[in-house]
């Protein structure tokens, strides 16, 4: 082959990829079905019979729609839920798989542009849905007007929720139908975006983002009285962290938005719980367009490439683009 023409392939092949910066394995690359955009919400159930990442059929929400998508472990990719007019995004997915639960947030992000040009928002909240027949269990609309983020779940079926307008982390109990404020703090106070991502541990700690100020908090329940809020020491700023999750070994994995530089990436932090020490930020991967969401099972890792940031430059909303995808790697 001639030696500049694979020169250029070669250049055409690494354009086209995440750039790994550490030990994380680029794999299969999911396109998504043409007319479904901004893929966010992610999520995953195990074969019952095969309990291997390999076996894991994906949920994934969007920003701009309440259709939810189900993608089996062979590759088809159909549509789980439709949406409707109570659920209009789906920006976060968890499964509570013990009782059959998919929850997530549905938050009106980019809100509805009338014929006189204003832009309403609906009020944001939350849902459960039934896994198995897909018939909506709840909706449960925020408190105060706040802004549903993320969300993560406890053992008992325990909802938490990330306020990105008011400095606040929402709890709603097993069972109940209204939230209670679990968390209130002026560390989650931000004059933009404020709390984002948040990961639950084993022992009940929490982790959480702010999205717009690129900080790390780690929150301790406490035997009585509000939760101890404590920043994590880091040798940088994240910009925009958003989905994080907790990796098999106790690593969290993050997701880094990158807003302003278009320069998304795949981050790992090993030993989050101790704060006091500056952590180490790797990346395992860059040159992802708008990566807001992940779930882990086992060793393999999938992202929601939202390719967003258009919509968030002036000038740029209308370029949308014509495909959307989801990322794999293996640790």
């Amino acid at each position: 082959m001639n030696r500049t023409l694979l020169h250029t392939i070669t250049l055409i092949l690494i354009a086209a990829s995440p750039i790994l910066a550490a030990p994380a394995q680029a794999q299969s690359l999911i396109q998504l079905p043409t007319g479904f955009q901004y893929p966010n919400g992610i999520t995953h159930s195990r074969d019952p019979i095969r309990l291997s990442s390999a076996a894991s059929t994906l949920y994934v929400g969007s920003v701009t729609s309440g259709q939810i998508l189900r993608i089996t472990p062979n590759g088809k990719t159909e549509t789980f839920f439709p949406g409707t007019d109570e659920i209009f995004a789906a920006t976060s997915l968890r499964l509570d798989e013990q009782r059959g639960v998919l929850w997530g947030a549905s938050p009106d992000f980019l809100g509805v542009r009338g014929a006189d040009g204003q832009v309403t928002r609906r009020p944001h909240r939350i849902f459960a849905i039934d896994i198995r027949t897909a018939k909506v269990l709840q909706v449960i609309a925020m408190p105060d007007g706040g802004f549903s983020n993320d969300i993560a779940l406890d053992e008992n079926g325990g909802v938490y929720v990330t306020d990105s307008s008011r400095p606040r982390i929402h709890y709603l109990a097993p069972g109940t139908t209204q939230f209670r404020v679990w968390a209130e703090d002026e560390q989650f106070r931000s004059r933009q975006i404020g709390l984002g991502g948040i990961a639950r541990a084993a022992n009940g700690v929490l982790i959480v983002g702010m999205f717009s100020d690129g900080k790390l908090l780690k929150i301790t329940p406490q035997a009585q009285g509000n939760p101890k809020v404590e920043a994590i020491p880091l040798p940088r700023s994240l910009e925009n962290p958003d989905g994080m999750q907790f990796a098999p070994d106790g690593s969290l994995l993050i997701t880094e938005g990158a807003v302003s530089s278009g320069n998304g990436r795949l981050l790992r932090i090993r030993n989050i719980l101790d704060t006091k020490t500056p952590k180490e930020i790797e990346t395992l991967a860059s040159g992802l367009e708008s990566p807001v969401n992940l779930t882990i099972a086992g060793q393999t890792i999938w992202i929601t490439e939202s390719r967003i940031r258009h919509r968030l430059l002036p000038g740029k909303e209308a370029a949308v683009p014509n495909t959307f995808f989801v990322r794999r790697f293996a640790l």
